[in-house]
């Protein structure tokens, strides 16, 4: 059999999916160890020379020449990619633009378990607009549960429910100020509390989404008045207050954790069998993200509850069978009077390739 000689880069926005797809890269493939480097300023590392290398689209962007040819660059979270149509020209076109002048015949794969935009629709589609033109792998998230590869999920709605009727949307999602002075509403949140721990009192750890750091506080306080520890994080936690708490949980020392936007992607905690919602979204992304947290296998559960207090499930329906709304259907077509809801399966992971040249 003959040996491929080509090149792979791997991109990821965030230190933790960095590090993450070195080490599973090690585990998966130990034998090519020495062949797999990192580019991250947030690692300190810089490694440009390798037959694979793993890196942060921030330290890369305007350095596609320095990395010299790859053959094959695949995106993580390829939903994160913004389309040309919307102002978008970032970092990853531009990294990617630079990256085809250095081999015009490379190859682009995303990989996300959400592909579609609240504000765009469908992450695949005619270029230029799209630099992921067709899907050419997906697999739903009932057959990964039914061949093992994911866990299985336990949804409860939350007894006393927030009215979110008046909430108002921008850019397709609820607007931040007022989905967190809706949740953080005392009697809600002594409500939530007490009804968490009821449901989490044979759970090992549980990741609980707030809709602001005001809310996060105030639920953090009032577990911990309730006798039980709580840690928190959000955007603004010191790095290593962030390390040290997310630590703890990760190892089963700290059972419960609030966050506000942070732990939705990247976030990988096998352990966590029980995911509470304590925020509504408009968004099928956060939703799937969110509840994904706790998709992950650990021996020591069989399935991982879900506490939805903000009616997500109701909105966009079960992970397995999101309702998404195309830009396109949104907006009204010649083909589709009015909304019509198309459903896409729960995807993890969905692959979409560009080929040069190629179009839709």
């Amino acid at each position: 059999m003959q040996k491929w000689d080509g090149r792979v880069l791997v991109l990821a926005h965030v230190k933790e999916l960095i590090e993450q797809a070195v080490d599973k890269l090690h585990v998966m493939a130990p034998d090519l160890w020495h062949q797999i480097g990192c580019y991250s300023a947030g690692l300190k590392s810089r490694d440009t020379d390798h037959a694979i290398i793993v890196a942060g689209i921030q330290s890369v962007y305007r350095r596609a020449a320095q990395l010299d040819a790859f053959d094959i660059i695949l995106v993580d979270e390829a939903h994160m990619i913004p389309t040309g149509g919307s102002g978008g020209e970032g970092m990853y076109r531009q990294f990617l633009a630079d990256a085809k002048v250095v081999n015009p015949n490379v190859r682009l794969i995303g990989l996300t378990a959400t592909p579609y935009r609240m504000t765009s629709g469908t992450i695949c589609g005619p270029a230029p607009d799209h630099l992921l033109n067709h899907v050419c792998y997906e697999v739903g998230v009932r057959e990964l549960i039914a061949q093992g590869y994911l866990c299985p999920l336990v949804t409860k709605a939350g007894r006393r429910k927030a009215d979110t009727s008046n909430l108002h949307s921008r850019a397709g999602e609820f607007i931040a100020g007022e989905v967190e002075a809706l949740m953080d509403d005392d009697g809600l949140v002594h409500s939530a509390c007490r009804e968490i721990l009821e449901q989490t009192g044979d759970r090992h750890s549980v990741l609980i989404f707030a809709a602001g750091v005001k809310h996060a506080l105030h639920v953090q306080r009032i577990l911990e008045e309730l006798g039980h520890q709580c840690g928190f994080v959000c955007g603004e936690t010191l790095p290593f207050e962030r390390d040290k708490t997310l630590t703890d949980f990760k190892n089963g020392d700290l059972k419960y954790l609030v966050n506000v936007n942070v732990l939705t992607t990247g976030f990988d905690a096998p352990i966590i069998d029980c995911v509470v919602l304590l925020r509504p979204t408009n968004s099928p992304g956060l939703f799937y993200q969110s509840v994904g947290r706790g998709f992950r296998l650990h021996p020591d559960k069989t399935n991982c509850l879900v506490l939805d207090f903000g009616g997500n499930i109701l909105r966009h329906g079960p992970v397995d069978a999101l309702q998404i709304k195309d830009k396109s259907e949104r907006k009204g077509s010649n083909e589709a009077a009015g909304q019509r809801m198309s459903q896409l399966p729960g995807i993890d992971p969905c692959i979409l390739q560009h080929l040069p040249g190629l179009r839709s």
